[in-house]
Parts: structure tokens; sequence; C-alpha cells
């Protein structure tokens, strides 16, 4: 797997996406997607192709189709070739029972699995009923399930009953009737209506009559079916030699099988000449009930077995009857099967890959319980999910609880519950692993909502899948820090490295710029925006380090008239950076266009008159909110300062009421200027621009200079959000 290449269309919220991936030199791709831009559509769009649903793939909002062409070295992708991980999934449960297994009990299971079909083949071709069968687009099973439902069996499967089925004993064998003629629905309506259980009853008594007639014969003891049986063995067995006779009361002596059969054809024949037979018979005149019919007339001693109350005895009849004639095949299952349970009784738990995949977890993961398999012979087979039991212990109590009961108790903290969730992804990892099959992984923000524990024991689970040659990923996060940290630990490329951008409702896959600190490239390359987009970055440096006052003040105030309304604020000149970031930068090789007289917030407006939506850097972000700050503090402190009204505030806890200088000053001296700039510019503005001023202060507050260490919120914004933003404070401020 070198290359997949992926054309999608109107997949989920993904319009248009075209990227091709290059595995040839490492493993891994990360993606960084803010939400909302395309990260959940790609993994259920790859979702749907692993579950062989391609055909669902489209734009549910709009209910266009969709189409999504994915290719792996020019071939077009299967099921097989991916496995996608959700960022969670509550319902989701791995199928363990691969994990249960290895070695020498794996190969002794596909000999019992052969010797089960062979065994199921032959059942079906008796019964009428198909193994497997096709129903509205979705396969059924048949054969097996009605046959363990006849026998009320709780174990589902026939394996885990072969000892049942080869002790059980029937009274009569009727291996030559089909169980779809008798139960089919149609018939089965037919039996059990009142005409039809009327003429059984009136057929018995007579048949009854009859087996008086016959000094041998004796009702419910040694009937006319009970002979027969007789009959079957004694020719079987070679009674007849040397003399030996049969003698039945009556004075009937019977020397050889032909006399037999003539006195059993005697039976019959009165049994078939019954009126009461021929009224049963005219009951099945369809197509359905001639087959019951001609069922009725070569085996007339089913007959009593149509009653209602005897109708789930003759399903396990004909079950048993025809197990009876394939008995070479039984047999060989029966023993194939003993020696594979042998095997597994001998096996423990500990010996398994699950037990190794639960290390794996448990070393790396923190979670308040055990878990244990209960049910390891029917999950082995795979005719039964795995039970999973989860331990809890308190102060040396133990309490075993299943994973529906779990949840209904509703009782892990929602970290708890991912983890749960990334143990069974493990789990279906590990098979994944040991099958050695060439697979891309579409990993989708696993690591959400984790602490910083467990969010790092990923990533290093994550490195381990990185360095398996079968498997390729491609990794998205909305989570920067995340994003940052998985690029770093597991050593992706450069060129494997992306990031998200949206044009024209096109999803674009960039090499992402700053894959460092962009503050480094910043300072390497002094240019006008660079040196602006540098100043929160500063002036957190002194806020952190100590100030060496080089502006001939405080160098964080001085700093914060760059980012805030104040007196000076127009005034600073690229000249009077050059010191500040001599000092604390090490470089003040400004560029050769920059010229040191020019006024730093003049500069700032002219760059971000300019910029568009394909302006979609840190730098051109950074300066959007700083331009859009200062507009926005420009138009409420005019506003304030010709208002004659009478405005209100806290200072602490102390409320107080002042005109608009009084108010000022407690604006121009307070932590949060531009928050407190607000609060007074909605008591005299309407209700459309104090709206507008909110915006300003949710999109730009935090981002500027609370932490510039930490530029996620940034990233996330749209370069056309903020825009917009800023030519509606232009408009409001007249320009």
């Amino acid at each position: 797997m070198n290359k997949v290449s992926v054309n999608l269309t109107n997949c989920f919220g993904i319009d248009k996406l075209e990227y091709e991936f290059d595995f040839s030199t490492k493993n891994v791709y990360s993606i960084y997607a803010k939400n909302g831009s395309m990260k959940t559509s790609f993994a259920n769009t790859f979702q749907k192709i692993q579950q062989g649903k391609a055909n669902e793939i489209c734009d549910r909002i709009f209910e266009i189709p969709g189409n999504a062409i994915v290719k792996i070295d020019d071939e077009d992708i299967e099921k097989k070739d991916v496995f996608v991980i959700k960022s969670y999934e509550a319902e989701y449960e791995s199928d363990i029972s691969s994990l249960l297994i290895k070695g020498e009990l794996k190969e002794s299971l596909k000999e019992v699995l052969k010797s089960r079909d062979k065994l199921l083949k032959s059942l079906e071709k008796d019964s009428g009923l198909k193994i497997k069968r096709t129903s509205q687009g979705k396969t059924v099973y048949e054969l097996e399930p009605t046959l363990l439902k006849d026998f009320s069996f709780s174990e589902q499967s026939i394996l885990l009953n072969l000892e049942y089925l080869k002790s059980e004993k029937y009274e009569i064998e009727f291996s030559d009737i089909m169980y779809s003629t008798i139960f089919d629905t149609s018939v089965l309506k037919k039996i059990k209506s009142d005409e039809f259980q009327n003429g059984i009853d009136a057929f018995i008594k007579k048949v009854d009559e009859i087996y008086s007639s016959f000094d041998f014969l004796e009702k419910g003891k040694l009937t006319l079916p009970k002979l027969k049986e007789i009959r079957k063995t004694i020719e079987k067995d070679n009674f007849f030699v040397k003399g030996n006779n049969l003698n039945l009361n009556g004075g009937i002596v019977i020397s050889d099988v032909n006399t037999l059969d003539s006195t059993l054809f005697e039976i019959e024949t009165k049994v078939k000449a019954l009126s009461e037979l021929k009224d049963i018979e005219q009951l099945l005149s369809d197509a359905k009930g001639m087959l019951l019919k001609d069922v009725i007339e070569t085996h007339t001693d089913i007959i009593p077995y149509l009653k209602i109350s005897k109708l789930d005895d003759l399903r396990k009849i004909l079950w048993l009857s025809y197990i009876a004639k394939n008995k070479v095949f039984f047999e060989e299952l029966y023993a194939k099967y003993s020696k594979f349970s042998n095997l597994i009784d001998e096996t423990t738990i500990e010996d398994t890959p699950w037990k190794k995949s639960l290390s794996i977890f448990k070393n790396r993961f923190t979670v308040p319980f055990d878990m244990e398999v209960t049910n390891l012979k029917g999950a082995v087979i795979g005719e039964s999910v795995p039970q999973v039991e989860f331990s809890f212990e308190k102060n040396g109590n133990i309490k075993k609880i299943d994973r529906t009961r779990l949840d209904e108790l509703d009782t892990l903290s929602q970290g708890e519950k991912r983890a749960l969730y990334l143990l069974n992804i493990i789990f279906d990892l590990e098979k994944l692993k040991a099958e050695d099959k060439e697979v891309l992984l579409i990993v989708d923000d696993i690591a959400d909502s984790f602490d910083y524990k467990n969010k790092y024991a990923i990533i290093e689970y994550l490195y381990e899948l990185s360095n398996m040659n079968n498997i390729k990923m491609i990794i998205l996060s909305h989570n920067f820090d995340f994003y940052r940290a998985v690029s770093s630990r597991l050593s992706i490329l450069r060129q494997n490295r992306l990031e998200v951008m949206l044009t024209n409702n096109t999803i674009n896959l960039h090499e992402e710029k700053y894959q460092k600190q962009p503050f480094v490239a910043w300072k390497k390359k002094l240019n006008k925006e660079n040196i602006i987009a540098l100043i929160p970055f500063v002036r957190n440096l002194i806020e952190y380090g100590v100030d060496k006052k080089k502006s001939g003040q405080d160098d964080f105030l001085f700093l914060t008239y760059l980012l805030h309304e104040k007196t000076p604020t127009d005034s600073i000149k690229f000249s009077d950076l050059k010191l500040i970031y001599k000092e604390y930068l090490g470089k003040d090789n400004f560029e050769a266009d920059v010229n040191l007289s020019d006024s730093i917030t003049g500069c700032l407006y002219n760059i971000c008159d300019t910029l568009t939506e394909n302006n979609n850097l840190l730098e051109d972000k950074i300066l959007l909110s700083m331009s859009i700050r200062h507009k926005a503090e420009k138009i409420m402190l005019r506003e304030i300062s010709s208002s004659s009204s009478i405005f209100e505030w806290e200072d602490g806890k102390i409320k107080n009421r002042g005109n608009n200088t009084t108010f000022l000053n407690f604006v121009d001296n307070s932590d949060n200027q531009t928050k407190n700039l607000i609060l007074g510019y909605k008591q005299i503005a309407t209700e459309d621009n104090a709206k507008l001023m909110s915006e300003v202060s949710i999109m730009t507050s935090e981002n500027i200079h609370l932490n510039s260490f930490m530029y996620e919120p940034l990233l996330d914004m749209d370069i056309q959000e903020l825009l917009n933003l800023y030519q509606r404070i232009k408009t409001l401020l007249g320009e």
C-alpha cells in the first residue's frame, strides 16, 4: 500500500476533496482540521466503505447522492482494506473470538467447522431447510437456528449441544419425511385447524379398533409403527437364522422377514382403507397440502404426531431421525469436537492473544475494573458472542457484572466509558496486527476528552502501530495540542503533516507551514507583518520574565498600548520596537522595507485592508484580531466620550455610578479594557451595535494576548469570519 488516492464528492459534509496520500516513505499522515471542517465526514465516508455500504454515502442534509472514489495503488479500495476508529461510539463492542484462540487450537477448530458444515449440508438435504437463504436482501440463517429452537437449547450452537443430541432417543423414525413439508406455514395452519384435528381424533379411534382386532397389538405399547421398528432391527441383526422364530400372540409364528412383511401389510392395508383417513386427505387439496397428503399416504403412522400436543415432539423426532440417518457424519463431528473441547479445557485465558491485548491496555490506561471471559468455549468457536464480565474491587470485596448491567448502572465516568471503548478498539487492532494484512487506519480524534496521562498513552500506542509494516494511518484531530504531540512523537514527515483549508466549498489539504513554533520563523524574517505579529509573543516573554524597561517605562505596559487603544498608541513607531526586540528576542535586523519612522498601527491597518480569504496564515489572523480590537475600542471610546449618560460599573465588588469621564478613567486603569468598554457601550448603544461588540469580544479578546503560546483558537478561526468582522467594524467606524 504505497499510494491512496481519494476523490470525494458530496460525502456527508464534504462537498469536494481530492488528495493522494503517499505512504512509500512513511506509514502515517496527520491532519489538523478544526471542528466542522471535514474530520467526521471523512471518517464516516471510510466507515461506510469498511461496512460495504458505499452506496449509502451522500449529503444527508440536502439528500444528494455522494461519490467516493478511493484507490489503493490504482486499485479500487475494498472493505477489508480499511478500518475506522471514531472518536467515540457508546455501543461499540469488539468480537474478541479470534483473540481467544491460537496454534493447535486454531487448527483443531478448522477441522471441527469442516465436519460441522458437512453434517449441516446433509441435514439441509433431508430437512428441506436451507443452511442460509436471502430474504429482502439480507442473509438469514435457517437450519441450525430452527434445530436449536426446537430443542429449546440455551447454547446457540449445534456444537455445544452434540452431547445431548448423541444421547437423546426417539420413539419412531421419520428420516425420509421432510421437515419443510410438515412445518410449512400454510400447511401448519391447516394441521392446526379444528377440522383437521377432529379428523385426527376420529382416525386414531378407528386405528385403535384395528389394533384391538389383532391379539399381538396393544394401543400405546405395541402399535404398527413400533412393529415396523422391530422389523428393521430383526433384519439388521439377522434374527431369522438357525430356525429362530418370532411368536406373536394369537398363535402367529413368524419365521422370516417376508412373513413379517405380510403381517405388517395386512395391518397397514386396513388402516389405509379407513374412511377417516380419506377425510383427512381431502382437507389437503392445494399444492402444499398435496405434499403432506403424499406423506400421510406412505406414512400413516405420522398422523398421531400431527396432533397439536404432539407437534413439538415431532420436530425433535424429525431432527433425531436425520441425525441417525447421517450417523457417520455425526460421529465424525462428535469425535473432532470432543478433541477440540479437551484442548479448550486445557487452555487458560492467560495464554490467549486476548489477555495480551488486555495487558497492553492495563499497562497504559487507568480504569476501575478488571475483565474476564465467562463463556470461553462458545466464544472460541464463534458460535456465541464472548461474554465479558467486569470485576470491581472495594475494601477487599469483589463485585462482578456483565456489560449490559454495567451500561444500565451508568456508573462509569465519561473518561472511563471512552477508555472501555478504546479497549475494544485495541482488541480489534491487535487482530489486525496478527492477520499481517495491509490495512488503512482512519483515526478520528481518538484522544478527545481523555486526560493527559491517557492521551499520551494513546500516542504511545499509535507510535507502536506506526512501526507495523502492514498498517498505514491517517490521524485526524481538531485538537492542535494532540495533533502537534502525535506528529512529533510519531516523527511524521513534514510533507505528511497537513492542515485543512476550505476554498469555494472545496476542501484542500496543505502541508502545515509552522511545524515547530511560528515565532522562530517570524524572528528569522522581521518584515512588517512578522514584527507586528510578534508583539503579543514578546509581551508574554516580558510578563513571564524580567522587565528591562528599554522603552523608558515598563516594556510590558508599552506593548499593551499596541494591543489596546491608549493615548500613546498611534505615536509608537517601528524604531521604538527595535530596542525591545533586541533585548528580548536577540534580534533587531528589521528588513530593508521597514521604515523605522512609520506608525505601527498605521502599518497594521494598511496590511489588514489588503488581506483576502487567501491570506490564511496565523500571522494574518493575529493582525486582523489586533486591528479589529483597536478599531472597536476607537468606536466605543468615541461614543462613550460624547455621551451624557450616567454609567454603571463594578470595581471589584463595589458598584459605581458616574459620568463618562469618571467611567473612562476607571476603564483606562482596569485590567481588562475591552471587556469594560463593552459593558459601558452596551448601556448607550443600539442592540445591533452592542451585539457586534460582543462578537469582537468573543473572537479576539482571548486570542491576542492572554497566552500567545497557545495559538490554537486563532488557528481554528476562519479567516473569512475575521475579514467579515473587520469590514463591519470599519463600516461602523465610518471608514
